[in-house]
């Protein structure tokens, strides 16, 4: 009998670590959607200064161009997959790429690479210095990074179990 209680316990114990995970991808990708949404609607809404934001960047202007018309709808399309679950993990992909790319470009302008600092991001991150900025993205891309690996393990899960129910 006490090898059975054993089991049982195992796979209760399976069960509670699997919603925990699934309840922090699920929080995590909320966070990310907001921000996504946020930073998305954000230049949609303030298109002049989005535009005079954009052409202040050290970006060739057919690059700037592509900056300014794909990425609100990028960042908008990103927290759409993050709120669906068959898309979620595409979602948080993006979501580390882009963060990726974002606290990379933001290191790049702290090395004075560029020769100026051109003007930060609008919204409530307009408020914040490059420094700050940059503690602030290497947070959300941590975030990204934590939701992209315990989505993953649960996916992993996910079709083990499925697996061994065929």
């Amino acid at each position: 009998m006490k090898g059975i209680s054993d089991i049982k316990q195992r796979v209760q114990n399976v069960k509670s670590s699997r919603q925990k995970n699934t309840w922090k991808v699920e929080v995590l990708s909320m966070l990310l959607a907001v921000l996504f949404v946020y930073t998305g609607a954000s230049k949609l809404i303030d298109w002049y200064g989005t535009v005079n934001s954009i052409n202040n960047q050290v970006f060739p202007e057919w690059m700037a161009t592509l900056i300014l018309y794909g990425l609100p709808a990028l960042e908008i399309g990103v927290a759409i997959m993050l709120l669906v679950p068959p898309w979620r993990i595409w979602g948080l992909r993006l979501s580390v790429i882009l963060m990726f790319i974002f606290t990379g470009y933001i290191g790049l302008v702290l090395t004075g690479i560029f020769g100026r600092i051109p003007c930060s991001c609008g919204g409530v991150l307009e408020s914040l210095g490059w420094w700050e900025h940059l503690v602030f993205n290497v947070a959300v891309l941590g975030m990204g990074v934590v939701g992209l690996r315990d989505g993953r393990t649960e996916r992993l899960r996910d079709a083990e179990t499925k697996g061994l129910r065929d």
